[in-house]
């Protein structure tokens, strides 16, 4: 069940950045996300965090099942489940409604690539022994 958490918790934000996408388009039924209207540069950063979040969170997701799964401890499952959405959330915050913030683009991306190359070593490893 802590995959089903973290997937949770990122389809919440998964929702959030959709709604910006939509809102910077001019859907007034999202205006309150609509800082910024008309501008197009903040609608594609906008548009590309929501494509950067749907490329990276599926692979993390099955990943992190499969480790949970197999038997990985819970804390181990926490932290590379925790510091993946904190990465997920730092670099969602800077490219979907930020003109530039490069601390929370690089932790953003940090926090994000990390995680998931830990989460594949620690895959390959656990299939290797056995």
């Amino acid at each position: 069940m802590i995959t089903a958490l973290y997937a949770s918790l990122l389809a919440i934000l998964f929702f959030v950045l959709s709604a910006r996408v939509i809102a910077l388009r001019g859907n007034p039924a999202f205006g309150l996300l609509a800082q910024g209207k008309g501008n197009e540069e903040l609608l594609q950063r906008a548009i590309r965090a929501h494509g950067n979040f749907a490329e990276y969170v599926p692979l993390m997701l099955i990943i992190l099942y499969l480790l949970e799964m197999s038997g990985t401890s819970a804390p181990i499952l926490h932290v590379l489940g925790g510091a993946f959405l904190l990465g997920r959330v730092m670099h969602g915050i800077c490219m979907g409604f930020l003109k530039s913030n490069m601390p929370l683009r690089v932790g953003g991306t940090a926090l994000t690539l990390m995680p998931l190359l830990s989460s594949a070593f620690a895959l390959l490893f656990r299939v290797l022994q056995q």
